[in-house]
Order: C-alpha cells, then sequence, then structure tokens
C-alpha cells in the first residue's frame, strides 16, 4: 500500500504481539520496569503453543535447579553446547547462559509463578550434559484460583485434569499475574503489520473486529507470535514436501510475525529448520506427540529400522529426514508392535498410551490402525515387503533376548530409559514382538513448531539483510531465528529461548527508556 500518514489510536511504552510463554514473560519483565505495555493475541484463546507443551525451560545454573541439589555450573553448560554447536564464542548462546537463571530468580519472586525440578535428562549424552537434566517446570494451579481466567486459556492436547498443569498452568499463572499489573491484555486482537517512521519500528496495525487500530510502541515491538508452522504456502516454500497439516503448533501460528519482519528488509536463516518430532496419527485427524516409546519398532517404507526408536523426539525426526533423502518412505513410517505391548500400555505414543483397553473402532475405522495374526499379513495391508519386516523384527528380537541393541543401541542412553519402569528384562527399551495379533500404527514426521524466523543479535533486536539492527524491533521464540540452530539440547529448550530472548528484549528497552534514547513520533508512515 502506498505510504500514509497515520493518527495513533492507543500509545503504549512497548508492544507484545503474541501470548505464549515469551510474550508472558516480556509483557511481566516490561510492567515490572514501570514501562506501560500492550500485549495483543489474535486468536480468542492466550497460550499458544506453550499451552500445549510441559512448559518446561532448560536454564542450566538456575536457582530451581540448583537448590533441587543438581551439580550444575556455566562452564559445564557452555562445554555441552560448544561440544554440539562448535560456537564456543556465540554471543547468542553466551546471552541465554546469563539471562536464563537471573530471570528464574526474578519469576521466582513473583507469588504467582513457581517451578520445580524435574529429573529429565539433557538429549545428548556428551561431555557437559547432566543425565538427570535442566529443566525446570511450571507448578500445578489449582482451576477455582484462575476460574476467571481459564476459559481464555488455549486448552492442551492431553486428557483434561483437575488442576492445571504443565503449559497449561504457566499460562494461567502469567496471566493472573498480570491481571495484578497495569498491562492491557487483550484476544481478537490481529496484528498485521510494522509502522516505520524515519527508518525505526515505532508501532503496529492490528485488525479488531474489522476495524484497523494503530498502535504505537514508544520504546520497541517485541513480535513473539510464533512460527510458520500452521501456514501452508510457507512450509511448502521453505519445508516442501511438508504442509503444516501434521504440525502440533497452535493453530494462530502463521508466520505473521516473521512476514512482517521480511516486509520492511529483515533477515532471516533456519527457515527450513524445525523442532522436529515423530506423530502418530490418529482418529483425531491430525498426529499426536510420540516419545518414551516402551515397546515396538519403528520401519521405514522398506520394512527396516533406521534409528534408535527411543531418541529424543527432534533427534528421530532428523533421523527421518535423513531417511528421507535416500528415496526411501521414511516420513510417513510404522510402528509395529504386539497384542501384549497393547494390552500393557495401550497404542505406542499416543495419549491413551497409558490407559490400555482404550476403543480401537475408530483407529480401524479411520486406516491409522492396522490388524494381522502374522507378520507377513501385517506387512502386506500396510504396504511392506513381508521378508523384510519379519527379517527386522527377528532381528530385533534377539536383540531383546540378550539386552542389547547392535544395531542402534537402544536402551544406553539415560534419555532412553527415563521412560521405562523397571522391568525383569536386561534392557527395559526392549521387548519382543511375539503376541499375536500384530498390529502397525501410521507415525509421520511432525514438530512442535519451525524454528527459522528473523535474524537477531544478543539483546533479540531485529538484524537487516546488512547485519544492521532495525531500530524499535525485537522478536523472540519461534518468531525469531532459533539461537541453538539445529540442535535441541533439553527438555525446555524452546520455551525457554523464548522467555529468555523476550526477556533481553525487555531490558534493553528498559535501559533506552532510562536514558531516554528513543525519539517521539507523533505520527509515522506506514509501509
Amino acid at each position: 500500500m502506498p505510504p500514509n500518514t497515520v493518527k495513533w489510536d492507543e500509545e503504549y511504552d512497548v508492544v507484545v504481539v503474541g501470548s505464549g510463554a515469551g510474550a508472558l514473560v516480556a509483557a511481566l519483565a516490561a510492567t515490572k520496569r514501570g514501562l506501560s505495555v500492550a500485549l495483543i493475541e489474535k486468536t480468542d484463546l492466550y497460550g499458544g503453543t506453550t499451552a500445549y507443551s510441559g512448559g518446561g525451560m532448560w536454564f542450566p545454573n538456575n536457582e530451581v535447579e540448583i537448590n533441587a541439589g543438581v551439580a550444575d555450573t556455566p562452564d559445564l553448560a557452555r562445554e555441552y553446547l560448544a561440544g554440539l554447536m562448535g560456537d564456543v564464542a556465540s554471543p547468542l548462546m553466551d546471552a541465554y547462559l546469563e539471562a536464563g537463571p537471573q530471570l528464574v530468580a526474578e519469576l521466582m519472586q513473583n507469588p504467582d509463578l513457581d517451578f520445580w525440578w524435574m529429573p529429565f535428562p539433557d538429549y545428548y549424552n556428551t561431555p557437559g550434559s547432566l543425565p538427570r537434566g535442566r529443566g525446570i517446570f511450571p507448578e500445578e494451579q489449582a482451576a477455582v484460583e484462575v476460574a476467571d481466567l481459564v476459559d481464555t486459556v488455549r486448552e492442551p492436547l492431553w486428557p483434561p485434569t483437575d488442576p492445571l498443569i504443565w503449559g497449561h498452568s504457566m499460562v494461567a499463572r502469567f496471566l493472573k499475574a498480570l491481571t495484578k499489573t497495569d498491562a492491557v491484555v487483550r484476544r481478537g486482537f490481529a496484528f498485521e503489520e510494522l509502522v516505520l517512521a524515519e527508518g525505526r519500528v515505532v508501532g503496529i496495525r492490528a485488525e479488531s473486529g474489522g476495524e484497523s487500530v494503530f498502535i504505537r510502541a514508544e520504546h520497541g515491538v517485541l513480535l513473539a507470535c510464533g512460527g510458520f508452522d500452521r501456514d501452508r504456502e510457507m512450509r511448502q516454500r521453505y519445508q516442501a514436501p511438508l504442509t503444516g497439516e501434521w504440525s502440533l503448533g497452535a493453530p494462530g501460528n502463521t508466520g505473521d510475525g516473521i512476514r512482517a519482519g521480511i516486509a520492511i528488509g529483515a533477515a532471516t536463516d533456519l527457515m527450513d529448520q524445525s523442532w522436529w518430532t515423530p506423530g502418530l496419527l490418529g482418529p483425531t485427524g491430525g498426529a499426536s506427540f510420540l516419545q518414551g516409546l516402551h515397546g515396538g519398532v519403528i520401519v521405514n517404507g522398506a520394512g527396516e529400522r533406521y534409528a534408535n526408536e527411543c531418541l529424543p523426539y527432534d533427534r528421530f525426526g532428523r533421523e527421518m529426514l535423513k531417511g528421507q533423502a535416500t528415496g526411501v518412505e521414511h516420513l510417513t513410517s510404522h510402528i509395529v508392535f504386539d497384542q501384549e505391548l497393547l494390552d500393557t500400555y495401550g497404542i505406542p505414543g499416543s495419549p491413551d498410551a497409558l490407559y490400555p483397553g482404550v476403543d480401537l473402532e475408530p483407529w480401524f475405522d479411520g486406516g491409522y490402525l492396522t490388524k494381522a495374526d502374522t507378520l507377513e499379513e501385517l506387512a502386506q495391508l500396510i504396504g511392506l515387503p513381508s521378508n523384510a519386516l519379519v527379517a527386522t523384527v527377528d532381528r530385533f528380537n534377539g536383540f531383546a533376548k540378550v539386552g542389547v541393541d547392535l544395531d542402534f543401541q537402544r536402551g544406553e542412553d539415560p534419555y532412553d530409559l527415563f521412560f521405562v519402569a523397571p522391568v525383569e528384562s536386561i534392557n527395559g527399551t526392549l521387548k519382543q514382538i511375539r503376541t499375536g495379533p500384530f498390529y502397525a500404527a501410521k507415525v509421520v514426521l511432525s514438530d512442535l513448531g519451525t524454528k527459522g524466523g528473523l535474524v537477531c543479535d544478543e539483546k533479540a533486536r531485529v538484524q537487516d539483510l546488512s547485519g544492521d539492527v532495525i531500530p524499535g524491533l525485537y522478536a523472540a521464540g519461534n518468531t525469531m531465528a532459533a539461537w541453538s540452530g539445529e540442535f535441541y539440547f533439553g527438555p525446555g529448550v524452546p520455551i525457554g529461548s523464548s522467555a529468555a530472548f523476550a526477556y533481553l528484549a525487555v531490558l534493553d528497552m528498559a535501559q533506552r527508556s532510562a536514558s531516554n534514547s528513543s525519539p517521539h513520533f507523533e505520527s509515522a508512515d506506514i509501509n
């Protein structure tokens, strides 16, 4: 559209776009520093993908972890990260490691927020990793204490419980804390574009009730509105053949912030990357998060195993991508298991995995689950070579008998064992597939969200194609190109990253506010 002079409908020090963990942290941190803030969410529910998640934040050397008796140090964390990323001097890595403990200490001072450490292993068993992990998680929230808020929070993907738990609790707790501040928090406000004045981002245009609303941001706009998980065009452009239909990201994650940044010259990176996970197709019509298998094998289109099925989910997803590049179908695989496993645990990896006896008819009727008396028949029904599937299961059963997976070392990593209760067998992750009838369920490459986005510096300031900062514009979460690159270090890295860089953005805005370095514009040009 041609430039037009606009007048502001509303004015704040800080405007935050999105309502996941990073956005909520930013709003709370801004009000704590005396900044006026408006947070807008385009859907009718707060929380984004955070509400679907476990709500974990991976912050080495944070006070919750240390108080739980974990022996962690910044040097240990740097050894772990540098060993994987190969970049000891990364400014973003250092910023993350320094901001995390500071942020946790600040959050723990708020009576509405509380976190606990869970012994969940780091995702790589390499020098500097911790076999009991660094992830902290929100405490349960009694529903009665947030009764006026709970209907505004996106519902989780797991079966309902009486108290709010995991990411559902995190979002409700932050919203509860924000009700005690002067922050303006709104649903049904769709971010449309950034407003510039003399090369600086000074506000946004949003849509509400069919009307445009121009909101000025004196010290900065923070885009923390997710990635492009659910945008079919962007997924096909950057991640073909994936379309987003199997993504576990929230429905509102359609790349709005990333497109707006690109429109004013922001640089992007990692657009081919996501927080990958295998997903189990089921009668809900989409994929469900698959982790912590208690048995079975996952096979490709050739009827062969291709990875340790107990790998951390992002790592297994990357094995699916690597396998697909060979020309053999991997993006749609099958998990093969027997009646004994079904009777004991339910459908492996499904939301009903801990509830044996689940009604299987919808699974069979929709073609998500296949049953046969023999492995040969099962292979024929799902379109796999019979001889190959039988040979794969026979070889796996041999490993299970002796407790050693010679092909993929399943059960030799702390993460592999985290979900497995003590059993009599030598290796609890290896259970023979021997009791017919036999079953196969469809496993697809899913994700917890895309991780490519706007390139930012260590203060979460968005940079242009020349590497210069775009004044007034910040990004966090999946709107920002992930500091972690192609790695997923432990439970809570996505949310931890979102929270840390949103916090760093507010610290920079607050510093600029204190120094009065932000120019004031009564009107601006919209590009």
